[in-house]
């Protein structure tokens, strides 16, 4: 910058108090969520928590449903941000164990977050079920990206069994080919059967432990989680990974 160049702030005073206030609002509403359960985020009780009147934070968020939707694509985001973390740090060459280290990463962040994880992927609580706070498609892509990109990958790298296009119902072929088609994913329609099997598989049990509902029968859900996992890789014939990774004690 030269000496008689002013400098330019990227925001205004007003814009930056404002793009603060809707933080410290998200935050509020995310640590009631997190004490006092999805039902009790309530623009009245954020406003008592801040000190303003509800009127006022109704300036930042048009309604209820605003904000939840707003908590929603966040997590979703900052998942996937956790997930590619952990990712980053396995050899891009071996896509098997990136995917390996991504679903071990997935449990361990709904574990450490179950509300966070329930508000985005598990039953929609009471007054969340109304299609204004309902995540749409490409939100749930942002995460969903991290999963089919790994299997992409692996796809392109060293294959894995999948079924041909005509052992499969032809209206799931077209899903398929829609999903291909609307989000990137250059796979035939057998391996993108295979992906959502995997996935179905990842979500139902990771679900399971981290909103307490496999505790009727185990008391924790890691070995349960394993057993799921190693029969996943077996399913994508990478198990050696699985194997390598077990012995090492990852």
């Amino acid at each position: 910058m030269s000496p008689g160049e002013a400098h330019v702030a990227p925001y205004s005073r007003r814009e930056r108090l404002r793009i603060a206030t809707i933080r410290e609002i998200k935050d509020v509403a995310r640590t009631l969520l997190v004490q006092e359960g999805p039902e009790n985020v309530t623009i009245r009780a954020i406003a008592r928590e801040m000190g303003m009147t509800a009127p006022a934070v109704y300036r930042y968020f048009s309604s209820r449903d605003a904000l939840i939707l707003q908590l929603r694509v966040d997590i979703f985001a900052e998942m996937a941000r956790y997930m590619r973390g952990v990712i980053g740090r396995l050899p891009e060459s071996e896509p098997g164990r990136g995917l390996i280290g991504g679903a071990r990463a997935l449990r361990v962040w709904a574990i450490k977050h179950p509300h966070e994880f329930g508000l985005i992927l598990g039953p929609w609580a009471p007054g969340l079920g109304r299609e204004e706070t309902k995540p749409d498609r490409n939100m749930g892509w942002v995460f969903g990206s991290v999963f089919s990109d790994l299997i992409s990958d692996l796809w392109r790298v060293r294959g894995f069994p999948a079924p041909n296009e005509e052992e499969l119902d032809p209206g799931l072929v077209r899903a398929l080919v829609e999903l291909s088609e609307d989000q990137g994913v250059e796979m035939p329609p057998g391996a993108l059967a295979v992906m959502l099997r995997c996935w179905v598989r990842l979500y139902g049990v990771i679900s399971m432990e981290a909103l307490g509902h496999m505790s009727f029968a185990l008391q924790e859900g890691k070995s349960f989680f394993e057993f799921e996992l190693r029969d996943l890789c077996l399913m994508l014939d990478i198990e050696e990974f699985y194997e390598e990774d077990t012995a090492q004690g990852a």
